[in-house]
Protein backbone atom coordinates (compact mmCIF):
# COMPACT_ATOMS: atom_id res chain seq x y z
CA UNK A 1 0.00 0.00 0.00
CA UNK A 2 1.41 3.63 -0.67
CA UNK A 3 1.62 5.96 2.09
CA UNK A 4 0.29 9.67 2.00
CA UNK A 5 -2.60 9.18 0.34
CA UNK A 6 -5.67 9.48 3.04
CA UNK A 7 -7.65 12.12 4.30
CA UNK A 8 -6.16 14.78 7.10
CA UNK A 9 -6.47 13.46 10.62
CA UNK A 10 -8.64 16.73 11.32
CA UNK A 11 -11.09 15.26 8.99
CA UNK A 12 -10.74 11.99 10.01
CA UNK A 13 -11.69 12.97 13.29
CA UNK A 14 -14.11 15.34 12.10
CA UNK A 15 -16.04 12.20 10.04
CA UNK A 16 -15.29 9.86 14.05
CA UNK A 17 -17.04 12.80 15.69
CA UNK A 18 -20.62 13.17 13.54
CA UNK A 19 -20.84 9.81 11.95
CA UNK A 20 -22.30 6.99 13.66
CA UNK A 21 -20.53 3.70 13.76
CA UNK A 22 -21.79 1.48 10.97
CA UNK A 23 -23.04 4.40 8.71
CA UNK A 24 -22.64 4.29 5.11
CA UNK A 25 -20.29 6.60 3.14
CA UNK A 26 -19.86 6.97 -0.38
CA UNK A 27 -16.13 8.22 -1.72
CA UNK A 28 -14.84 9.17 -4.91
CA UNK A 29 -11.28 8.24 -5.01
CA UNK A 30 -9.79 5.30 -2.07
CA UNK A 31 -7.08 5.18 -0.56
CA UNK A 32 -5.28 4.28 3.14
CA UNK A 33 -8.40 5.98 4.60
CA UNK A 34 -10.85 3.75 3.30
CA UNK A 35 -9.16 1.39 4.69
CA UNK A 36 -9.24 3.11 8.48
CA UNK A 37 -12.76 4.33 7.77
CA UNK A 38 -13.62 0.67 6.69
CA UNK A 39 -13.53 -0.62 10.53
CA UNK A 40 -16.20 1.37 11.42
CA UNK A 41 -18.03 2.56 8.36
CA UNK A 42 -20.04 0.75 5.28
CA UNK A 43 -18.19 1.94 2.22
CA UNK A 44 -18.92 2.37 -0.87
CA UNK A 45 -15.81 3.31 -2.64
CA UNK A 46 -15.73 4.39 -6.51
CA UNK A 47 -12.18 4.00 -8.33
CA UNK A 48 -10.50 4.37 -11.49
CA UNK A 49 -7.38 3.44 -10.73
CA UNK A 50 -6.94 -0.72 -10.34
CA UNK A 51 -4.12 -0.32 -7.79
CA UNK A 52 -6.42 0.88 -5.20
CA UNK A 53 -9.37 -1.50 -5.45
CA UNK A 54 -10.28 -3.72 -3.19
CA UNK A 55 -8.32 -2.77 -0.04
CA UNK A 56 -10.87 -2.92 2.59
CA UNK A 57 -13.76 -4.77 3.18
CA UNK A 58 -16.02 -2.26 1.85
CA UNK A 59 -17.78 -2.74 -1.53
CA UNK A 60 -15.81 -0.97 -4.53
CA UNK A 61 -16.96 0.37 -8.04
CA UNK A 62 -14.56 -0.14 -10.68
CA UNK A 63 -15.42 3.10 -12.97
CA UNK A 64 -12.84 4.58 -15.75
CA UNK A 65 -12.32 8.14 -16.57
CA UNK A 66 -14.39 9.54 -19.19
CA UNK A 67 -14.78 13.19 -20.37
CA UNK A 68 -18.04 15.05 -19.65
CA UNK A 69 -19.10 18.45 -21.36
CA UNK A 70 -18.51 19.92 -17.48
CA UNK A 71 -14.93 18.57 -17.10
CA UNK A 72 -13.89 19.73 -21.08
CA UNK A 73 -15.35 23.47 -20.06
CA UNK A 74 -13.05 23.57 -17.38
CA UNK A 75 -9.95 21.67 -18.78
CA UNK A 76 -10.01 18.60 -17.06
CA UNK A 77 -9.55 15.04 -18.33
CA UNK A 78 -12.63 13.70 -17.07
CA UNK A 79 -14.49 11.93 -14.06
CA UNK A 80 -15.89 8.74 -13.65
CA UNK A 81 -17.78 6.72 -15.89
CA UNK A 82 -21.35 7.53 -15.12
CA UNK A 83 -22.49 4.29 -16.79
CA UNK A 84 -20.91 2.39 -13.87
CA UNK A 85 -22.74 4.65 -11.10
CA UNK A 86 -25.93 2.86 -11.46
CA UNK A 87 -26.56 1.06 -8.57
CA UNK A 88 -25.43 3.12 -5.96
CA UNK A 89 -27.11 3.19 -2.79
CA UNK A 90 -30.01 5.48 -2.45
CA UNK A 91 -29.10 7.01 1.03
CA UNK A 92 -25.96 7.52 2.17
CA UNK A 93 -25.17 9.19 5.50
CA UNK A 94 -21.79 11.00 4.06
CA UNK A 95 -20.77 11.40 0.27
CA UNK A 96 -16.73 12.11 0.02
CA UNK A 97 -15.32 13.75 -2.95
CA UNK A 98 -11.05 13.10 -2.66
CA UNK A 99 -11.00 12.00 -6.21
CA UNK A 100 -10.10 11.74 -9.36
CA UNK A 101 -6.64 13.04 -8.63
CA UNK A 102 -6.09 16.51 -9.33
CA UNK A 103 -4.19 15.65 -12.58
CA UNK A 104 -7.37 14.39 -13.52
CA UNK A 105 -10.13 16.77 -12.13
CA UNK A 106 -13.06 16.54 -9.91
CA UNK A 107 -15.20 19.22 -11.45
CA UNK A 108 -16.81 16.61 -13.82
CA UNK A 109 -19.20 15.40 -11.07
CA UNK A 110 -21.30 18.80 -12.08
CA UNK A 111 -22.20 16.82 -14.68
CA UNK A 112 -23.56 13.82 -13.15
CA UNK A 113 -25.16 15.36 -9.63
CA UNK A 114 -28.39 13.50 -10.64
CA UNK A 115 -26.65 9.99 -9.92
CA UNK A 116 -25.93 10.80 -6.42
CA UNK A 117 -28.10 9.09 -3.53
CA UNK A 118 -29.49 11.39 -0.78
CA UNK A 119 -27.10 12.42 1.77
CA UNK A 120 -26.41 14.13 5.20
CA UNK A 121 -23.16 15.34 4.45
CA UNK A 122 -20.68 15.82 1.48
CA UNK A 123 -16.81 16.53 2.37
CA UNK A 124 -15.17 18.03 -0.41
CA UNK A 125 -11.84 17.42 0.04
CA UNK A 126 -8.58 19.87 -0.63
CA UNK A 127 -10.30 23.35 -0.93
CA UNK A 128 -7.08 24.63 -0.16
CA UNK A 129 -6.38 24.18 -3.99
CA UNK A 130 -8.04 26.12 -6.22
CA UNK A 131 -9.88 24.00 -8.87
CA UNK A 132 -11.49 22.16 -5.52
CA UNK A 133 -12.29 26.07 -4.11
CA UNK A 134 -13.97 26.44 -7.22
CA UNK A 135 -15.88 23.12 -7.05
CA UNK A 136 -17.12 23.77 -3.58
CA UNK A 137 -18.62 27.32 -5.13
CA UNK A 138 -20.19 25.33 -7.91
CA UNK A 139 -21.53 22.81 -5.46
CA UNK A 140 -22.69 25.28 -3.37
CA UNK A 141 -24.56 27.29 -5.78
CA UNK A 142 -26.12 23.85 -7.33
CA UNK A 143 -27.46 22.27 -4.46
CA UNK A 144 -29.26 23.58 -1.08
CA UNK A 145 -27.19 23.14 1.95
CA UNK A 146 -27.87 23.99 5.85
CA UNK A 147 -24.37 24.91 6.46
CA UNK A 148 -20.60 24.63 5.04
CA UNK A 149 -17.79 23.86 7.89
CA UNK A 150 -14.21 24.54 6.93
CA UNK A 151 -11.82 22.03 8.41
CA UNK A 152 -8.05 22.91 8.07
CA UNK A 153 -5.47 20.87 8.45
CA UNK A 154 -1.89 20.57 10.46
CA UNK A 155 -0.19 19.18 7.71
CA UNK A 156 0.92 21.01 4.81
CA UNK A 157 1.58 20.54 1.33
CA UNK A 158 5.21 21.05 -0.46
CA UNK A 159 4.17 25.78 -0.85
CA UNK A 160 3.87 25.38 2.70
CA UNK A 161 -0.29 26.06 2.49
CA UNK A 162 -1.85 23.86 5.19
CA UNK A 163 -4.56 21.45 3.52
CA UNK A 164 -8.36 22.30 3.72
CA UNK A 165 -11.49 20.25 3.69
CA UNK A 166 -14.40 21.95 3.19
CA UNK A 167 -17.91 20.01 4.75
CA UNK A 168 -21.51 20.61 3.21
CA UNK A 169 -24.44 19.84 5.51
CA UNK A 170 -27.63 19.54 4.03
CA UNK A 171 -30.94 20.96 4.89
CA UNK A 172 -33.58 19.03 6.98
Amino acid sequence: MRTGWMLPDEVMDWIYDNLPEKSTILEFGSGEGTVELSSRYQMVSVEHDEDWLALSEGRYIHAGIVQNSVSTRFNQKGWYDPRKLTNLPSFVDAVIIDGPPGDIGRIGILDHLELLPSFTFCIVDDTDREAESMLLEKLTSMLDFEDQIEITSSSRRGNGIPRKATVLVCRG
